[in-house]
């Protein structure tokens, strides 16, 4: 249950981080010309979110035994994890409004 709460936060991280760098991209103005990169601008949310684990060090699916010999690929795949775990907080957070307001 903690291990969901805690890829739940690192979502809702992943999406601040990504609201301040989309307004810094945009101020100065490189926001279209990354976002008309292949591969870069498709997947900038991922790479952001593998960018905060490594920084982080903080390997969430490790609590559930999902750990890797290699340091990179815990890195890139909780970064993964993480960044496929937006939706599910979308979801929590509109059950939680919806409960809120009935």
């Amino acid at each position: 249950m903690y291990t969901v709460a805690i890829l739940i936060v690192m979502a809702v991280l992943l999406e601040a981080v990504m609201t301040v760098l989309n307004s810094i991209l945009s101020t100065v103005g490189l926001s279209d010309t990354i976002k008309k990169l292949p591969i870069i601008g498709a997947n900038l949310t991922l790479g952001i979110s593998i960018l905060i684990v490594w920084l982080l060090e903080a390997y969430p699916l490790g609590m559930w035994g999902a750990s890797w010999a290699d340091d990179w690929k815990n890195i890139v795949v909780n970064g993964a994890v993480i960044c496929g775990m937006i939706p599910l907080k979308d979801a929590v957070f509109g059950a939680i409004q919806k409960g809120l307001r009935a």
